[in-house]
C-alpha cells in the first residue's frame, strides 16, 4: 500500500480534532497560572488587596487582562496545525500601541520635572524580572498543555505560551507594583511579558516536540 493511500485510510471518517479537549487543558493551565501568580502577589503584599482608587491602577489591570485575552486566543490557535495567527499578532501589537499612546500623551502633558518619573518610576529595575518570575508557573502549565495537544510551529507556540503566562505574571505584579504611570506600564510591564515570551520561544522546540 502506498504511503498516501495508507494516510488516507487512517484518516477516513476521523473528522476534525475536538476543540473541547484543547480548551479544557488550556483552561486548567490558565487557572493554575493565575492562581500561582496572584498567590505570590498576595504573599508579597501581606495578604491584602491594594487600593484600586486611581484610574491608572485600573488601566494597568485592564492592560494585563487584555494581553491575557490575546494570549489565550494565540495558544488556542497554535495548539492545532494550520491555523493562522496574523490577526491575533496584530491585536497584540494594537494593545501595546494603545497603552503606549496613553503613556506618551501623559508624558507630553506632564511638567518637565516629572517626565523621568513617568518613564522610570521607582521600580523599573525589578518590574520586568518580577513579572517573569511570577509568570514561570503559568509558563510551565501552558507548555504542558500545549505539549499534550498538536502544535506544529513550535517556536511560535512557545512564544504564545510565554505571552499568555507573562500576562498572568503581570496580573500578580499588579498587586505589589507601586508605579501606575501609563508610560511605565507600557514599557516595563510589556518588557516583562515579552521576556517571558522569549523564554517560551526558546523552550518551544525542545519542550513541544512530538
Amino acid at each position: 500500500m502506498k504511503t498516501k493511500n495508507f494516510i488516507d485510510f487512517l484518516a477516513t471518517g476521523a473528522g476534525p480534532a475536538p476543540k473541547f479537549n484543547a480548551t479544557l487543558k488550556l483552561c486548567a493551565a490558565l487557572i493554575a497560572g493565575v492562581a500561582a501568580s496572584l498567590g505570590i502577589g498576595f504573599v508579597v503584599n501581606g495578604i491584602t488587596l491594594p487600593a484600586f482608587t486611581l484610574p491608572a491602577r485600573w488601566l494597568r489591570l485592564a492592560y494585563a487582562l487584555s494581553i491575557l485575552a490575546v494570549g489565550w486566543v494565540m495558544v488556542q490557535q497554535l495548539s492545532r496545525p494550520l491555523l493562522h495567527v496574523k490577526w491575533v499578532a496584530g491585536a497584540l501589537m494594537l494593545m501595546v500601541l494603545v497603552m503606549a499612546g496613553f503613556g506618551v500623551a501623559a508624558w507630553m502633558a506632564a511638567p518637565s520635572g516629572q517626565t523621568d518619573l513617568l518613564f522610570w518610576g521607582e521600580s523599573w529595575m525589578v518590574c520586568p524580572s518580577l513579572i517573569v518570575l511570577y509568570s514561570l508557573p503559568g509558563l510551565a502549565a501552558a507548555l504542558w498543555a500545549l505539549r499534550t495537544l498538536a502544535p506544529t510551529r513550535l517556536r511560535l507556540a512557545g512564544f504564545a505560551a510565554g505571552i499568555f503566562a507573562g500576562a498572568q505574571g503581570a496580573l500578580g505584579y499588579v498587586l505589589v507594583g507601586t508605579d501606575d504611570a501609563y508610560l511605565f506600564v507600557a514599557v516595563w510591564y510589556t518588557l516583562g511579558m515579552l521576556l517571558t515570551g522569549f523564554i517560551g520561544m526558546l523552550l518551544g522546540p525542545k519542550v513541544l516536540r512530538w
